[in-house]
């Protein structure tokens, strides 16, 4: 062995004793524990500011509805959560990424009431399936809904509307639900994001749902949630679905 490669050796043996010592492992750990802390800290911070966010909506005297329409969506997606909220006494209004006619599933025509652009300010923003997955890829839309994040309290989706938060990326460490035939497509998208299989989801200010009619269910729950019980059975007794359940949703306390 050359006097240099003797060297060298040494320097890694010296430099591994220093590392095995008790007092450098305890300092590793002590930053590791920090940092585990900040962490930890940091998305209790996130979950109290979206309580704080979501519990305001209890106290207005009119709560806004934005939502997003784009072309193919799913009849039912987009009709269920429009009738509950509106019936619930809500302000309901659609945008779009421009007010040119959409096709919902190549049978109806829906013009948006405002664009992206010039819409007004809401409380809940919603999102629905029917080609969501790919609707959410484009870059203006992703813009537009971190621009309305931080003003935003509450999010709604149903089925692959839930691609849209993940898209523009609202869903890191959120537990959310979608169509189940999008279930994987959306945990492949981020290993951060906890896709679950229920009904519906609530995660504080993203209340998301499964397909379809899930949408009813999960609209329900939000009006429950923000109106109360007296509410809901309103909207209930209107529409005539005696089938909500409450405990086929998933909530995130």
């Amino acid at each position: 062995m050359t006097n240099s490669n003797k060297l060298s050796l040494s320097k890694r043996t010296n430099a591994f004793k220093i590392l095995a010592t008790p007092n450098v492992y305890y300092l590793f750990l002590f930053v590791f524990i920090m940092i585990t802390s900040c962490n930890h800290n940091h998305r209790h911070e996130d979950q109290k500011m979206d309580e704080v966010q979501v519990r305001s909506l209890k106290y207005k005297s009119q709560i806004n509805v934005a939502v997003y329409i784009h072309d193919h969506i799913e009849i039912l997606d987009l009709a269920a959560p429009i009738e509950v909220f509106d019936r619930a006494g809500m302000n309901v209004f659609t945008v779009g990424l421009d007010t040119d006619l959409k096709i919902s599933q190549g049978i109806l025509e829906v013009k948006p009431e405002y664009s992206i652009e010039d819409h007004p300010d809401a409380d809940i923003v919603v999102f629905v399936g029917g080609n969501g997955a790919n609707a959410a890829k484009n870059n203006r839309v992703k813009k537009w809904i971190q621009k309305i994040n931080p003003t935003t309290p509450q999010f709604f989706t149903v089925c692959t509307g839930a691609f849209f938060l993940a898209e523009a990326g609202l869903l890191k460490n959120k537990n959310v639900t979608t169509f189940h035939d999008a279930i994987e497509d959306l945990k492949d998208m981020d290993s951060e994001i906890q896709v679950l299989k229920y009904r519906f989801v609530d995660d504080g200010r993203i209340i998301s749902t499964a397909g379809v009619s899930a949408g009813i269910d999960g609209a329900l729950y939000l009006v429950d949630k923000l109106l109360g019980e007296e509410k809901v059975n309103e909207v209930i007794e209107y529409m005539e679905y005696p089938y909500w359940d409450k405990s086929g949703g998933h909530i995130i306390k």
